[in-house]
């Protein structure tokens, strides 16, 4: 409305007019100015096609014991449908989604549940925003479905860290793996490729001429004779996805990283970070709308929990290439990984009670070493360069590149870009690469305070050390050590690769009757978190390096933490691929690199007839192969295995624990990772 008002107020009332009008005629032209707005706005809610409005919730008075709406299985079926209709034949058209727990509004009648005919009402009044007569609009209703998918049966040898008597000893012994090892039953999924197409996405990218592609476009300089030459896929390449699913809103909410290259994958010159939405089955949803929570905008419309800070709205739209401030320098390229590297998506919770999603990532940039003026003031300023650890906020903004550039930068300063921090280490000590870290969320921190007020790494996974970082303000902060084995410094060939899941937040989340006989079993002040890492052996038997996923097992015992399980190289059934298509698969790299777990729910198992059907976990995480690729492979019955298996259960639930500084079943692991290297360098 101020914009609209500002606009009428330039047009018509400018003091410079030869047309020198009164106070009064301006009164009556402002009036007229919020008429004609009103008249519109109401013009178009009429108008609105109640087509394109999913039906839903009704108006009716709401109390304390309040629970979230969804539809029934058989109208969720039909609202994907009108869904995937309006993809196919309203090309161009928006399909707005608020969330599911958009329902309350407050005024002087006090409190009711918005109707979904009142959302076009809201988003054109409120919001301030313009919509099209075939946009669709509507709250979100849709629950996670798992896909209907065949499943193999993979076996899992992990190597515990000992437990017993002997475990706590920082000096390794391989000579304990076979007493240490252990082997778990799970069932695979095949890769499901959700790759994009990468024409369409840079042509966008092109077209749109957006201040981020102009910024950027030194270093992609030939991209349309790219097109013009059809050399796209020669050029750019999507890997590394890492997805959440938003539950308010019904989607699969995707990051991975778009490519560009002079030669090939191996050798990118830039980076993007990408993002896009998929619907529950998992098909790409376009011109995507989401109407997210806005806490810097305070408003009368507020989530479901009264207790919360009101806040208003606001719209994002996907699929986006995310404009996240980076430093760059297109006359200094030798050795530089410029951009957004190795993106992963997590879900954080709010001091405001709703859940945001936000990017871990790695970017190259610069900071002032030294500095040397003379009596006259002019001077040399000296940079070191680093990859670095970043958060950002991808429903946050922030002006200029404030918390990357140290030099101030006119160019920049008006763009506005996702905000974003940098991670550092405690004492200001960063180091000149941070790749090898594992990402994880303090539960038990969660259920005290109500949200998250950090997050924390595996910063190295031998010698275990454990990073602690603030994410309630913007500052650069220090973070802190959480927790280190010891003072040996290496990054070794243990990676991270996944974030890790809590499994005390897993099991919290369900109420199933079958479940208590893990959760009455774990001891107070007991935490587990699991994922993947990966281990880079070079060398090992096939082509110059190998990447396999490595199942990881992390425990928390009042202050100490552990591995309590290292698993070898894991292969799930996986197709792998070669690097280079026409070439045999021991040619150069011989890679499935894990990125990121999109779910992790538990569900009356679906292949099971109706009367016998039992509890059973289903575990979604992404992969890349050959980095070109963007999968998802599902794995069931991980958590069963891991909590009800007596050997592995037997240990994880133990009151008493040992083995805090024990390395030896992370080098049981990498022993047996390259046994599984050169054993498959043998075969192919």
């Amino acid at each position: 409305m101020d914009k609209f008002i500002q606009s009428f107020s330039h047009q018509y009332l400018d003091s410079s007019s030869s047309l020198k009008l009164t106070a009064r005629r301006k009164r009556k032209l402002t009036i007229l100015g919020l008429f004609l707005f009103s008249l519109i706005s109401l013009m178009i809610i009429i108008s609105y096609s109640n087509n394109n409005i999913l039906p839903g919730l009704s108006g009716i008075s709401i109390s304390s014991t309040f629970s979230d709406y969804y539809s029934n299985p058989k109208q969720q079926n039909k609202f994907e449908q009108q869904i995937q209709d309006h993809q196919t034949t309203k090309k161009g058209k928006r399909t707005i989604i608020f969330p599911n727990n958009f329902n309350h509004v407050h005024d002087h009648k006090g409190s009711y549940m918005m109707k979904d005919s009142e959302l076009v009402k809201y988003y054109v009044e409120t919001m301030e925003q313009a919509l099209d007569p075939e946009d669709l609009i509507y709250r979100n209703r849709f629950t996670y479905k798992l896909p209907n998918i065949p499943y193999t049966e993979q076996k899992i040898e992990m190597f515990s860290d000992g437990g017993g008597g002997g475990g706590d000893t920082s000096d390794s012994n391989t000579d304990m793996c076979p007493k240490l090892s252990t082997t778990i039953k799970v069932e695979a999924s095949p890769a499901m490729n959700k790759n994009g197409d990468l024409k369409k996405i840079l042509k966008t990218f092109l077209q749109e001429d957006s201040f981020y592609y102009r910024e950027l476009s030194p270093f992609f300089p030939d991209l349309k004779k790219h097109f013009d030459e059809d050399t796209i896929d020669k050029h750019w390449y999507q890997f590394i996805g890492s997805t959440v699913w938003l539950e308010q809103y019904g989607v699969h909410l995707m990051v991975s990283r778009i490519i560009y290259t002079e030669k090939d994958q191996g050798s990118p010159k830039f980076s993007l970070a990408y993002l896009q939405v998929f619907d529950r089955n998992w098909k790409e949803l376009d011109n995507v709308e989401l109407i997210v929570p806005d806490p810097e905008n305070i408003s009368t419309t507020n989530n479901k929990n009264k207790n919360k800070k009101p806040y208003g709205y606001k719209s994002v739209l996907y699929p986006t290439i995310a404009p996240i401030p980076v430093y760059h320098n297109s006359k200094q390229t030798g050795g530089r990984f410029y951009g957004i590297e190795d993106p992963r998506i997590v879900l954080i919770k709010t001091r405001h009670g709703y859940e945001e999603p936000v990017l871990i990532y790695n970017s190259h940039h610069r900071k002032i070493s030294e500095k040397h003026f003379d009596n006259d003031q002019e001077g040399k300023i000296n940079f070191n360069n680093y990859r670095s650890l970043f958060i950002g906020w991808i429903w946050q903004t922030q002006l200029g590149k404030i918390h990357l550039e140290e030099l101030p930068n006119n160019e920049f300063k008006k763009n506005e870009y996702i905000k974003i921090k940098e991670f550092v280490k405690p004492n200001n000590n960063r180091g000149r690469t941070e790749k090898n870290w594992a990402l994880f969320i303090n539960y038990n921190q969660r259920l005290n305070q109500g949200f998250d007020s950090h997050v924390y790494f595996a910063n190295q996974l031998k010698n275990l050390k454990i990073l602690k970082c603030s994410i309630l303000n913007d500052n650069d902060d220090d973070c802190e050590w959480e927790f280190q084995m010891d003072d040996y410094e290496d990054a070794g060939v243990l990676h991270g690769g996944t974030e890790l899941i809590n499994i005390n937040q897993l099991l919290h989340q369900y109420d199933y009757p079958e479940l208590n006989s893990i959760k009455d079993l774990i001891p107070n002040g007991r935490e587990y978190w699991v994922g993947f890492a990966r281990a880079s052996l070079k060398n090992c038997g096939c082509g110059s390096r190998m990447y396999r996923p490595n199942l990881i097992v992390l425990m928390k015992d009042g202050k100490n933490y552990k591995f309590a399980y290292v698993s070898s190289f894991v292969g799930l059934g996986i197709e792998i691929l070669p690097w280079y298509l026409d070439k045999g698969l021991c040619e150069h790299y011989n890679l499935i690199i894990p990125n990121g777990i999109s779910s992790w729910t538990i569900e009356k198992d679906l292949h099971q007839k109706e009367k016998d059907k039992q509890v059973m976990d289903y575990m979604a995480f992404t992969i890349s192969r050959r980095d070109a690729t963007v999968d998802v492979v599902y794995v069931k019955g991980l958590l069963k295995a891991l909590f009800t298996d007596s050997s592995s259960s037997k240990h994880l639930l133990a009151v008493e624990q040992t083995g805090f500084k024990s390395v030896t079943n992370v080098d049981c692991a990498l022993k047996n990772s390259e046994k599984f290297c050169k054993i498959y360098g043998e075969t192919f």
